[in-house]
């Protein structure tokens, strides 16, 4: 045993407490890291985003509580046979500086009471245990939460989870599935990757069969936040030892094994106290033929608290940064959710006008700016890939007509049989030789016909995907007062009808005008079609008959003008039929629709009136405001001292193994959401956790809190410098009769 006297360090229980001039910062920093994660709790931050802990995790009688006894220096937690434990236990430890300090504890559940008797805390705990859980040995995943100060305990959080029960115990409330029931409450804890877990292990039991290691390693199977603890090592049969357990040579752990020797139950029951227990411990592993030539690193209470101390304050290190991100996320959702809800309902009619006044202008500015194309942070469609707003509009009014375009011939249905037959029938009982222009209106009508649906579908596709736009955004805008939504969408319905009827009028306008008068100026159609003078009979003979070559390029000439003046005619009313469309409908309806909903607002005095939100909607708000509250908090807590981000001198090869876990436990959170062929929980591969040996054994942490250069050296001094929807039914023509067109020059 090395002598503390001469030592140049001094020792505290939890921690290294290094002398002012050999670098006490340190230590300063990790209990300064420690308290923020407990003061983000006391703000409730772990109500919504998990925080750094350690789990201990055991089989029933495993020597759980009896290893959170030791790290304490407090004899204070229940004890008896069965399971003890049947509530989690979050027990809050601050070492207090003071060496003759009186140790005292607190609990949530009994606010107010300061204890300095921990027989009566170990009491409180088993009363408040049989309050939530009864007295028949049920258990109830409902934790306790106990604060400890003391100059024998370190600055950590730790969670005693009951223990893992294969068998209900008699006679008790227990179900019959009690391993699911703890396991499954085990898993909550453990699951969570900033979860540090104490996997405690009987030393007398195989530790392949452990049911504790075995989910360890499922959860965390490199071992990156496991630290395994032997137990019972002192009760071994005669004539073994835990020395390859303690080596990691039976399952391999990256963060390593401590091994504990624990009081016995006569120890318990001649009240023997935690700190007579920590000596003998040491003498007992100092004694021991076996493990007085093993690494001191690996061995008693002390070496466990340190390491546990230096693991917290590394995860600590590597989680903050994440929290404070995801803080900060969560703070942006709740502020755009508050902001859709708006602000607390008015009383006043007064107030509830205003209200509603500014609603209505909001609705008319958001429609704009959907309908214009513009940026407005209130939409919710700016991830969306679909086409939406006033670009869908244009995409409608672009593709209008595209079936005419390209290679389409009017007159790909006619036969020259059937364009000689027009022009025979059209010449009647004139002078032959003289073309007919009724020729060319009788060949055309039919197709110029065909423009008219696709005009209208066009109008009826418009109308109705305008009106699903405005029934979205008062949805969004109203959300909070859907008796509201449907009287402003009314309105709405009714102005867009007006509208688009005003709109059908143009657009048959535009369509009659095509049909009713055939004209065109356009220059390429001019100088291509040449009058139609039909030649002279080729041998010169008078009353000779028309030789089929003349009927044929007469036939040709018609059929060339009927497709250039169709393509002429579609290409300027796919402009036209689309600027009406947009200057009546999609332009117009913005400014009539603002007109209408304020006068109606001003003359409908009712209308305000009928403000009131859901009692859900104020329930979710008063909800939101307190998780902003917290979220506040815990932010002045991050930034209330600059050194907490500042760059400290630990584990940094840890520190990414631990951001790589993080990544891969998402990954597994991921694919969990797919069915996977295999159950969980199932084995890993290799069966046997003997076999599972990898690199990480090579990277066995046993040593991280205290570097040691000579094994043998059993009681030196720790090295602490490395710390799309169908268009609706076409608007119908208005049945004016057929008449004979107009004609102008053709």
């Amino acid at each position: 045993m090395y002598d503390e006297e001469e030592s140049k360090y001094t020792r505290v229980r939890g921690a290294v407490k290094i002398e002012e001039e050999k670098g006490g910062y340190l230590y300063v920093q990790l209990r300064k890291f420690i308290n923020v994660i407990d003061e983000l709790r006391d703000v409730g931050l772990q109500e919504h985003i998990s925080l750094p802990r350690i789990a201990v995790l055991g089989q029933q009688s495993s020597g759980k509580s009896s290893v959170l006894e030791n790290i304490v220096g407090i004899d204070m937690l229940p004890r008896g046979a069965g399971l003890c434990t049947r509530r989690p236990l979050e027990m809050r430890l601050n070492h207090l500086y003071e060496d003759d300090a009186k140790p005292w504890a607190k609990f949530d559940e009994v606010p107010g009471e300061k204890f300095t008797d921990f027989s009566k805390v170990r009491d409180t705990i088993e009363k408040l245990t049989d309050k939530v859980a009864g007295t028949n040995k049920n258990i109830v995943d409902e934790p306790i939460v106990v604060y400890v100060y003391s100059p024998t305990c370190p600055d950590l959080t730790l969670v005693d989870l009951p223990g893992l029960t294969r068998i209900p115990l008699a006679g008790s409330n227990q179900p019959d599935d009690i391993y699911e029931v703890t396991k499954k409450m085990a898993l909550k804890y453990v699951e969570d990757p900033r979860t540090i877990i104490l996997c405690v292990i009987p030393a007398n039991a195989d530790m392949t069969t452990s049911d504790a290691l075995q989910l360890s390693r499922e959860i965390d199977p490199k071992g990156i936040r496991t630290v395994g603890v032997i137990t019972k090592i002192d009760i071994m049969d005669h004539g073994t030892n835990a020395r390859r357990m303690l080596m990691g040579q039976e399952v391999p752990l990256r963060l390593g094994y401590v091994g504990v020797k624990n009081r016995n139950q006569q120890s318990i029951i001649d009240k023997q106290s935690v700190k007579a227990a920590l000596k003998e411990e040491r003498e007992f592993f100092e004694n021991h033929p076996i493990y007085s030539s093993i690494n001191s690193n690996l061995l008693g209470t002390d070496v466990l608290t340190q390491k546990c101390t230096k693991i917290m304050f590394t995860h600590i290190k590597s989680h903050l940064p994440d929290i404070m991100r995801e803080i900060k996320e969560k703070m942006g959702q709740i502020n755009a959710r508050l902001k859709d809800l708006g602000p607390p309902m008015p009383s006043s009619s007064k107030e509830k006008a205003h209200l509603l006044y500014n609603m209505v202008t909001e609705f008319c500015n958001l429609f704009k700016s959907v309908i214009g194309g513009k940026y407005d942070s209130r939409r919710d469609r700016t991830q969306s890939k679909e086409i939406y707003g006033g670009a869908r509009i244009k995409m409608l009014l672009e593709n209008v007509y595209r079936e005419y375009t390209g290679k389409y011939q009017a007159t790909k249905d006619l036969t020259d049989l059937d364009i000689e037959k027009a022009i025979i029938m059209h010449e009647g009982d004139s002078l032959p030789g003289f073309p007919s222009v009724d020729v060319f209106v009788y060949l055309i009508t039919p197709e110029l016909k065909k423009l008219q649906d696709p005009a209208l579908d066009l109008l009826a596709e418009c109308h109705l995907y305008i009106e699903q736009l405005a029934e979205e955004i008062a949805q969004k805008i109203f959300s909070r007062f859907p008796a509201v939504v449907n009287d402003i969408m009314e309105i709405v319905s009714k102005v867009l009808m007006e509208n688009r009827d005003k709109t059908g009028k143009v657009v048959e306008a535009i369509i009659e005008s095509e049909e009713g008068y055939l004209f065109t100026n356009d220059r390429e159609y001019m100088e291509k079609c040449t009058d139609i003078v039909p030649a002279d009979d080729q041998d010169g003979k008078e009353g000779a008959p028309r030789k089929a070559s003349r009927n044929q390029s007469y036939v040709n000439e018609i059929r060339k003008r009927l497709d250039m003046y169709f393509k002429i005619i579609v290409r300027g009313i796919r402009d036209s039929v689309p600027k009406a469309i947009g200057f009546f409908l999609v332009n117009g309806i913005q400014e009539h629709i603002q007109y209408e909903l304020y006068a109606e607002v001003n003359k409908n005095e009712t209308m305000a009136e009928t403000l009131g939100e859901p009692p859900e909607v104020t329930a979710e708000r008063r909800t939101l405001n307190t998780s902003l509250d917290t979220m506040k908090n815990a932010l002045k807590v991050l930034q209330r001292d600059p050194e907490i981000t500042a760059t400290l001198d630990y584990d940094d090869e840890l520190s990414r193994d631990i951001k790589e876990s993080l990544k891969e436990a998402k990954l597994q959170k991921e694919k969990a959401s797919t069915p996977s062929p295999h159950p969980r929980g199932a084995p890993h591969r290799g069966g046997d956790m003997r076999s599972q040996h990898s690199d990480s054994s090579r990277l066995d942490m046993s040593n991280m809190s205290m570097a040691s250069d000579n094994s043998q050296n059993r009681r030196g001094p720790p090295n602490v410098g490395q710390p799309q929807r169908p268009g609706p039914n076409h608007m119908q023509n208005s049945g004016t009769p057929q008449r004979r067109p107009a004609q102008g020059p053709i």
